[in-house]
């Protein structure tokens, strides 16, 4: 059974190296355009047309959008691991369960978000820094960012499952759905309308709700590998087991969260608001390109479920040597890409760079920066590794580490030791650090999962070994 639903299912076959970079294109252009449309919302925006005031208050709630993420990873990266375990073993029919019964928890879970939020908004965001000048920006579009959290969180997990489907090209038409959304209606909003900041909250929400409508009409399809079914209860059952199998992704943007917070308030301290604004675009151009690398990760962790569940370590030895491969030159070619475009990237966020009293701490922030998109990379696809292969207490050890020791120490410490420089010089110098530990975690497990060089794979022993012929899926429909 097992050998005849990895015939069918798209992320069971046999890619060579290219196959599967062509496979996961649609994904990693799904992150790409994300970033950007994010950026172009929040960033150029409100930076070009309303000011660097509101965009620091609207940057001062990115904690809570930290949360907010991590719960979306505890529903999406966990479930759908589960789901692509269930269909390496032969089980379609609860991977489509466990889909249905966590879309259903996520949107409890997002009116509960809200309700919370929207109910101690003020003392929150004095908690988070807002004064008298970025309060009542960041007031208003608190309240309607966070009205939306229900239908964001079920977008999102929705989104995250077309890897796990087989479709992953339906990620980048949401995202370009998305995107395209909060372009339109930031130049009617902001632009023409001038609602301000209002403006890209308002624009923001109408994304999301279209990403996901159009979830909704896809998994409605019963066409589709994974497609929504009547769930048969056990939904706190089933979410628990997704919230495990994610933990370490929530713990990371939790982390995330607490370390925007220490970095907001050094920075006040230290710059004022214009260090927000400057960290804002420093961390909007970072993330443009380093995305590349977590759609790559997020499309190839459903593969190496599938993989683990279906018990072939020789297939799983294969897909992680193309992870390193992918991993290394790709970082090598990002990084000699951001230093040669910075200058330009960072004017179209400063209209006049010259007379611009943050040009000068974002160029030094953001050459600083970029060294640590390799390091990054590596530690997001080690995270993602351990979770497809059922081991995220792994994940967690390397996520807790990286945000909440790390990160934390270094923002601390280095602004101590070397004033503004220290601030730029804490990501790079925690994610080095965080990078040591993944090669760690991953030399001491070579042999738990077979890709050392014993081939030896003890944690997916107990079930016979895939017959040489299974290495040979069909891939007449890989075009599709």
């Amino acid at each position: 059974m097992a050998r005849n639903d990895e015939r069918s299912a798209r992320i069971g076959r046999d890619f060579s190296f290219w196959q599967l970079i062509w496979f996961c294109v649609p994904a990693i252009m799904t992150n790409l355009f994300t970033a950007l449309f994010r950026t172009l919302d929040d960033g150029l925006f409100v930076s070009r047309y309303v000011g660097p005031t509101a965009l620091a208050a609207i940057k001062i709630i990115a904690p809570i959008n930290s949360l907010l993420m991590g719960f979306s990873h505890l529903f999406s990266i966990g479930a759908s691991t589960l789901s692509a375990h269930k269909m390496g073993e032969g089980d379609r029919e609860e991977a489509n369960r466990i889909f249905s019964r966590v879309v259903v928890s996520a949107g409890v879970v997002g009116a509960i978000f809200s309700a919370v939020v929207l109910s101690f908004e003020q003392p929150i965001l004095t908690f988070l820094g807002a004064d008298a000048e970025t309060m009542p920006i960041a007031l208003t579009y608190t309240r309607i960012i966070y009205a939306d959290a229900a239908p964001h969180l079920m977008g999102l997990c929705m989104a995250s499952y077309y890897s796990t489907a087989g479709k992953p090209v339906m990620g980048l038409v949401s995202s370009i759905l998305n995107g395209s959304m909060n372009i339109i209606f930031d130049i009617i909003l902001i632009v023409w309308l001038k609602l301000g900041a209002d403006g890209a909250a308002y624009s923001t929400i109408f994304g999301e709700i279209a990403v996901m409508l159009l979830g909704f009409v896809f998994y409605s399809m019963r066409k589709h590998e994974i497609h929504f079914t009547r769930p048969h209860g056990r939904f706190i059952e089933t979410t628990w087991n997704a919230w495990k199998a994610g933990f370490s992704q929530f713990i990371g943007s939790v982390s995330i969260g607490v370390t925007n917070y220490v970095t907001n308030i050094t920075l006040i301290s230290m710059l004022g608001s214009n260090g927000i604004a400057a960290n804002s675009i420093i961390n909007d151009l970072r993330m443009m390109f380093n995305t590349a690398f977590v759609g790559y990760a997020g499309c190839v962790g459903p593969i190496i479920a599938y993989n683990y569940g279906n018990r072939n370590p020789k297939r799983l030895k294969k897909i992680l040597g193309y992870n390193l491969r992918f991993w290394f030159f790709g970082t090598v070619a990002v990084e000699i890409l951001g230093q040669l475009l910075k200058k330009p990237l960072i004017s179209i966020f400063i209209p006049n760079p010259e007379t611009s009293p943050i040009y000068a701490m974002t160029l030094e922030g953001l050459t600083i920066e970029y060294f640590a998109v390799m390091f990054s990379a590596g530690c997001i696809f080690t995270m993602r590794m351990f979770v497809a292969l059922g081991a995220p207490k792994y994940a967690a050890v390397l996520s807790t580490s990286r945000n909440f020791v790390f990160r934390l120490i270094m923002i601390i410490l280095l602004p101590r030791l070397f004033g503004e420089v220290g601030v730029w010089l804490a990501f790079p110098v925690a994610e080095f650090l965080s990078c040591l530990v993944a090669g760690t975690l991953i030399y001491l497990n070579r042999d738990n999962y077979g890709y050392g060089k014993s081939g030896v794979a003890y944690m997916m022993q107990g079930v016979p070994y895939p017959r040489e012929e299974d290495d040979t899926a069909v891939q007449d429909d890989f075009g599709e």
